[in-house]
C-alpha cells in the first residue's frame, strides 16, 4: 500500500511539471483578451493567505471562513517524522486584516503545536490603482514559550493581469528567514499555477477553486506542492473549503459597500407618490376598530404574544408586541410587524409606533412615517428618507393619548420554552493527545412567571467523548456525569430608560448556591454600554465561598457592526485581572478575537488569545407556543479556542482563565438582542424589516 501511494505521490509531481511546461503555453490566448480578472486570495500552506509556503500581500475576504488540511511536512523536521497534519484556518475580520488559527502534529514527538496567525493588508487602499503594489505585514505563531514556526515578515504584491507576484522578507527566527518570492499564475477561473522560493526551498504547485457548490455559499480547494529541492516528484497536498460567515451566497470578489451604511451624500430615492391622509381614519365597510382587532388576531395567529394594537392621538397606530419565534434578530420580528401594519393601514395614518416587549417588560419604542415604511418593505429603494425620519427611544411608559381596544391578548406570563443545544468542550494540542472533546445535550428550560420574573433550569447530559476521558485517564475531571447544572429565579427590573437590572439566585452552578446580578447602563443611541456583574457563592460540598465583581465598557461602531469590549475585575475562577474582546457582526454570525490577562489565586500570571464563534442553532423562525410551551434550539450558540501565549510551559492553566458568568437568562440574551436592541444597530439595520418581510409576507 505504501509502494502505490509512493508511485501515485511521484506520478501526482511529474503531472505538475507537464502542467507548467504544457499548460502555460496552452493558454497563451488569454493574453489575448484585455480585462484583468480578479484573483481568489487563498490560504497557503502554513495558513496566512498566500502561494504555497509564502505569504502574499492580500488577506482573506471580510466576512469569509477559510479552512485548510494539509499533510505537508516542514522542513526543519521531515526527516525526523513519518508525516504531519496541519490543521489551519483563517477569518477575513475586515478588509485589512485577517486572523488564523493553527494546529500541527508530527508523530514521535516530533511537534504538536497550536498557533495563532495575523496579517495587515494595504489592498482596500490601493484598489483602485493597478499599478500601485499592495504591502502586507504579518506575523505567523504569535507567542508562546514552546512556538515551533514563529516568523514575521513584510511582502508587496502586484497584480500583472493574470499574474500576481509577491515578493518580501521575513524576519524568522524558525522559518522563513531572509527574501522570498512567489507567482500566482490563473490559467482559468478556477485553475492556479503556483511557484516560489520560500528562503530555503523552490516549489512548484496547482491549486483548484471550484465554483459554489450548488445552491450554497460554499466553495472547495485542493492544492498540489512539490519541491525542486527535495524528493522532486513527491507531492504533498491539502485540501480546503471556503464559505461566507453568514452564510449568505455572494460574489467572491471584494464586496460593494453594505446598505447597512444609512444615508449617502447623494442618495437616489425612487419617488412614491404620496397623499397625505386625513387627519381622522377613513374606513369604508368596517369600522376601524375591527380593523385593528383583525390585525391584532393576525399577530397572535403569527406567534407573536402580549400584542395591543391601538392609536396615539389621530394618525398614529401603536403595536405593542413581544417576540419569542424569530429568535435570529428582533428586527426581523420589527420587520414581519411593520409589514403587517403597514399593508393593513398604510391609508389610514400617517405614523407607526412600535413597542418591543421582552418577558412583559418594554424595551425600546420605535416610530416610523407609515408611508415609506410601506414603500420600504414592499421592496422599494427609499431607506434613506425612512432612516431620517425614525425615532428610537427606550422610553416607554404609556403616553395619555393612546388609546387600545383591550388589555394584551396572548400574555407571556405562565409561559415555557424549552431550548435544546449540544454542549462541546475540547481540548486541542495538550500534552496527553491532539484532540480531546466531550460533546453534550443541554436541555434548557425557561419559564415565565410574571413581569421580569424567570425561572431558569439547566441539565448537562455527556453523550460521546474521546478516549482520554474514560475512567482512569487523564482528562476524566472534564467529563461529568449527567447533572443539573444551574437552578435560578431571575428578575429583571428597567427602573430608568436607560438603565436595567437583573437579579438572580439559586443554584447558579453545581452544588453552588448564591445570587448572581447584573447591572447595565445603555446611555444615548446604543454606542457605548457599561456593565457590572456581581456574584456570591457558597459550596455546599467543601464550603468554599467564591465572588465575583466584574466591570465592563463596551462601544459599539455600527459602520463596521463592530463590538469592543474591555472587562476588568475577579472572574468566575477566583483570578484577577482584564480582558479584551473585538467582535465583528456579520449577519447574526459573530467571530471575536479577545486576550486575557489575569493572575490566579496562587500568584501565577497567564496571558491567552483566542477566537470565539458564535451564530444561531435554531430555525429563522421557530415553532409558536402550544399549550404555554415551546421547544427551539438556542440564539446563540458559541465555541471557543485559546492558546496561552506567556507562560515557563505551554499547558493548561487547569482553570477557565478570565471567565465572565453570563447565563442565557441573562440580559445581554434575553432582553438585548445579542446586544444589538439599540438606536445605532437599529438605524443600520433597517434593511432587516425590508428583507424579513419579504421572506415571511406570504407565509404568515
Amino acid at each position: 500500500m505504501m509502494a502505490r501511494l509512493v508511485h501515485f505521490n511521484h506520478l501526482l509531481g511529474c503531472a505538475i511539471q507537464l502542467l507548467w511546461v504544457f499548460v502555460l503555453p496552452v493558454t497563451g490566448w488569454a493574453f489575448e483578451l484585455p480585462p484583468q480578472e480578479p484573483f481568489q486570495s487563498s490560504l497557503s500552506l502554513q495558513g496566512y493567505t498566500g502561494i504555497l509556503n509564502t505569504p502574499s500581500a492580500y488577506v482573506t475576504q471580510e466576512g469569509f471562513f477559510d479552512g485548510l488540511y494539509s499533510n505537508q511536512r516542514e522542513s526543519m523536521w521531515r526527516n525526523k517524522t513519518s508525516h504531519q497534519d496541519n490543521y489551519l484556518f483563517s477569518v477575513g475580520a475586515f478588509s485589512v486584516a485577517e486572523v488564523g488559527g493553527r494546529f500541527t502534529e508530527a508523530p514521535e514527538a516530533v511537534v504538536r503545536d497550536l498557533s495563532a496567525n495575523i496579517k495587515l493588508s494595504t489592498e482596500p487602499f490601493f484598489r483602485k490603482s493597478p499599478f500601485v503594489p499592495v504591502f502586507a505585514a504579518g506575523y505567523q505563531d504569535v507567542g508562546g514559550a514552546l512556538s515551533q514556526l514563529r516568523n514575521r515578515y513584510v511582502v508587496a504584491s502586484e497584480d500583472i493581469w493574470r499574474l500576481r507576484v509577491s515578493a518580501g522578507y521575513g524576519f524568522g527566527p524558525q522559518r522563513m528567514k531572509g527574501v522570498f518570492v512567489g507567482g500566482e499564475f490563473k490559467a482559468h477561473d478556477w485553475i492556479y499555477l503556483l511557484g516560489e522560493y520560500d528562503t530555503k526551498e523552490t516549489n512548484l504547485g496547482i491549486r483548484i477553486v471550484t465554483p459554489r457548490i450548488w445552491r450554497s455559499p460554499i466553495s472547495l480547494s485542493a492544492t498540489a506542492k512539490m519541491s525542486l529541492d527535495n524528493k522532486p516528484g513527491n507531492v504533498e497536498m491539502g485540501v480546503g473549503l471556503t464559505f461566507p460567515l453568514d452564510f449568505q451566497v455572494r460574489s467572491v470578489s471584494p464586496p460593494l459597500p453594505q446598505e447597512s451604511v444609512i444615508v449617502e451624500p447623494n442618495p437616489v430615492v425612487t419617488p412614491v407618490p404620496r397623499t397625505d391622509p386625513p387627519s381622522i381614519p377613513v374606513t369604508s365597510g368596517r369600522t376601524l376598530e375591527s380593523r385593528l382587532a383583525a390585525l391584532r388576531d393576525r399577530l397572535v395567529k403569527a406567534g407573536f404574544m402580549s400584542i395591543r394594537v391601538g392609536r396615539m392621538e389621530s394618525d398614529t397606530l401603536v403595536v405593542e408586541y413581544e417576540n419569542v419565534i424569530f429568535n435570529h434578530n428582533e428586527l426581523d420580528a420589527l420587520g414581519v410587524v411593520s409589514g403587517m401594519s403597514a399593508e393593513a393601514f398604510r391609508d389610514d395614518f400617517r405614523y407607526i409606533t412600535v413597542i418591543i416587549k421582552k418577558k412583559s417588560i418594554r424595551m425600546v419604542r420605535i416610530s416610523m412615517p407609515l408611508h415609506e415604511l410601506a414603500a420600504y418593505v414592499a421592496g422599494g429603494s427609499v431607506r434613506a428618507e425612512l432612516a431620517e425620519r425614525v425615532t428610537v427611544s427606550r422610553k416607554c411608559d404609556d403616553d395619555v393619548s393612546m388609546s387600545f381596544a383591550e388589555e394584551a391578548v396572548n400574555d407571556s406570563a405562565f409561559t415555557a420554552s424549552l431550548v435544546l443545544w449540544p454542549g462541546l468542550t475540547t481540548l486541542v494540542g495538550t500534552e496527553y493527545g491532539s484532540f480531546d472533546y466531550v460533546l453534550s445535550l443541554k436541555p434548557e428550560l425557561f419559564v415565565n412567571v410574571w413581569k421580569g420574573g424567570l425561572i431558569n433550569a439547566r441539565w448537562d447530559i455527556p453523550l460521546s467523548w474521546s478516549d482520554n476521558l474514560d475512567d482512569g485517564k487523564p482528562y476524566r475531571t472534564v467529563r461529568t456525569p449527567a447533572r443539573l447544572e444551574r437552578l435560578m429565579l431571575f428578575q429583571a427590573v428597567k427602573p430608568l430608560p436607560d438603565i436595567m437590572a437583573n437579579l438572580g439566585a439559586g443554584m447558579v452552578s453545581p452544588d453552588v448556591y448564591g445570587t448572581l446580578n447584573e447591572l447595565a447602563w445603555t446611555p444615548g443611541d446604543g454606542s457605548h454600554a457599561v456593565r457590572f456583574v456581581q456574584s456570591w457563592g457558597r459550596n455546599d460540598t467543601n464550603s468554599k465561598t467564591s465572588e465575583i465583581y466584574l466591570a465592563s465598557y463596551r462601544y459599539y461602531l455600527s459602520s463596521l457592526d463592530l463590538f469592543l469590549t474591555g472587562t476588568t475585575g475577579k472572574f468566575a475562577a477566583q483570578d484577577r485581572g482584564f480582558s479584551f474582546e473585538m467582535k465583528r457582526m456579520f449577519g447574526d454570525t459573530g467571530f471575536s478575537a479577545y486576550y486575557k490577562n489575569s493572575t490566579a489565586e496562587d500568584t501565577r500570571h497567564w496571558q491567552a488569545v483566542g477566537v470565539t464563534f458564535s451564530f444561531p442553532l435554531t430555525p429563522a423562525r421557530d415553532m409558536k407556543h402550544y399549550y404555554g410551551m415551546q421547544l427551539r434550539g438556542t440564539d446563540e450558540w458559541q465555541y471557543s479556542q485559546e492558546t496561552v501565549v506567556s507562560n515557563s510551559r505551554n499547558r493548561i492553566p487547569g482553570f477557565p482563565l478570565a471567565a465572565t458568568p453570563l447565563p442565557t437568562a441573562s440580559l445581554y440574551d434575553q432582553y438585548q438582542n445579542r446586544d444589538r436592541l439599540n438606536e445605532s444597530y437599529i438605524r443600520s439595520h433597517l434593511f432587516r424589516l425590508r428583507d424579513a418581510w419579504i421572506a415571511y409576507r406570504e407565509k404568515l
